[in-house]
This record gives structure tokens, C-alpha cells and sequence, in this order.
């Protein structure tokens, strides 16, 4: 798929064609599934952490509302899907890969939990009514999701919600560190690219704002975190269906 980026650099506007691959993400998952180390897209170590250290204090903010229905978007091996599950909401995760989709319904087996699973486009989610769900949550899929494909995603995730809904945002923005593994970042496009095909936008954390607030969401509380490890900075926000 070839994505039309608009770009406004220095008064220029700048008009690029970027490749995309999303259903290239089940190979990742194959890779990772067969190395015990992995829960998911992480290291059973490295999901712990970021489970207590980026989703837990951003739950217990005020707008974070404390029950409902929520939907995962990019739910990968749905690691996250069951935590909130855990916590008590009633969860439904949604992904491109079916090695994702297959592992996730495994990986909640496991932990005996009840959370449905299916396989779909987060472009589209043609499965999902309208106004069907409580929250939206991106759990890191939206920076994965390059150029005019970020509307749609906003939007859908838009169209899923129920009046006053909340949209919940966890994605990579501002910078990487020069000795990450992010080493083919194109500061002009601010994606990283791998033998022509984009893999992650890390966009401006304002720009990322403008992005939600023109896809008709009031933003709540947003909060930048610094790096951790080798990765770059966060931008968590929540946002209310307008």
C-alpha cells in the first residue's frame, strides 16, 4: 500500500508516498512466538514493567473511566487486553496478524480470563457496530500507523465509540535515542523505514494532539514520558468522543 504523507516543513508543503506493510506484522509474531523469552510483542520481563510503570498511574487518572466496555486496537498477543480484563473491564481485542490473534487467545486461556478476540483491519473494523463500546484504547498501534491510514484509524475508532466515549492514546512521539534500534529514522518524513516500507511514525507530540482533536475528540489529560531503556519518549492521552 502506497500512503500519501502531507508535510509542512518550514513553510514548504511536501507530498510523499510512503509503503506500508501492515499485515507484515504476523512474521514478527511468528518470530517472537517461537522464543520462549516473548509474552507477546515484549519480553514476559518487559511486560510487567511497562504494565506498572505506563498503564497502571494512567488508570488511576480521574478522566480514566474505571469500568465499561473497551476495545483494543492493534491488541497483538493481547497481553494488555488481559490485564484490563483482570481489572474488570469487559474486553474485546482487535488485530491485522492471526499468529497475534491465535496467541492472544492462548495467552488468555492461560491466565483464565474472558476476553474476545478477532482478527481485523483497525482501518476499517467492519466487524464492530457504531457506538459500541465504552473505550478505545491504542496500546502502541497508532505508531504503527502511517500518514492519511492515521485519520481513518481516529475516525473508526470515532465511529466505535458511544456518545462520550473515551479514546485512550499510548504512542511513541518527539525523538529516539541515536543508540536505539530505530536507527533508519527519516527526520523529514519522522518515520522509520526499513528497505522502503515506513514502520513507525514518530510524529511531534503536538502534531499527534492536532491529529486526535481534528477526528472530533476533546482531549482530557495528556502526559509525556520520558524514555525508558533504548526507546524513545510516550504521549499518553485521553479523549472524549465529541
Amino acid at each position: 500500500m502506497n500512503i500519501s504523507i502531507d508535510l509542512d516543513n518550514f513553510g514548504k508543503s511536501f507530498n510523499i508516498y510512503m509503503k506500508t506493510d501492515y499485515p507484515g506484522h504476523d512474521r514478527a509474531y511468528q518470530r517472537r512466538q517461537n522464543n520462549p523469552e516473548y509474552a507477546g510483542w515484549m519480553k514476559h520481563e518487559e511486560l510487567e514493567e511497562d504494565w506498572q510503570l505506563s498503564w497502571q498511574p494512567l488508570m488511576q487518572k480521574p478522566a480514566f473511566p474505571k469500568q465499561g466496555k473497551l476495545l483494543e486496537l492493534g491488541c497483538g498477543a493481547g497481553n494488555i487486553s488481559i490485564y484490563f480484563a483482570q481489572a474488570g473491564y469487559d474486553v474485546t481485542g482487535v488485530d491485522i496478524a492471526p499468529t497475534a490473534i491465535n496467541w492472544a487467545i492462548q495467552n488468555a486461556a492461560k491466565a483464565n480470563v474472558n476476553v474476545n478476540f478477532i482478527q481485523g483491519d483497525v482501518l476499517k473494523l467492519t466487524e464492530i457496530p457504531d457506538a459500541s463500546f465504552d473505550l478505545a484504547l491504542d496500546g502502541r498501534c497508532l505508531h504503527c500507523i502511517i500518514g492519511s491510514d492515521r485519520l481513518l484509524f481516529l475516525q473508526t475508532a470515532h465511529r466505535i465509540l458511544r456518545p462520550g466515549g473515551i479514546l485512550i492514546i499510548n504512542t511513541m512521539c518527539n525523538y529516539i535515542l541515536t543508540t536505539t534500534k530505530f536507527h533508519n529514522f527519516d527526520p523529514q518524513t519522522r518515520c522509520t523505514i526499513y528497505n522502503g516500507i515506513a514502520t513507525r511514525y514518530i510524529g511531534y507530540s503536538n502534531d499527534i494532539l492536532q491529529e486526535i482533536i481534528e477526528a472530533k475528540f476533546l482531549v482530557l489529560n495528556a502526559e509525556f514520558l520520558s524514555p525508558r531503556h533504548n526507546e524513545g519518549g510516550e504521549l499518553q492521552v485521553i479523549a472524549e468522543k465529541r
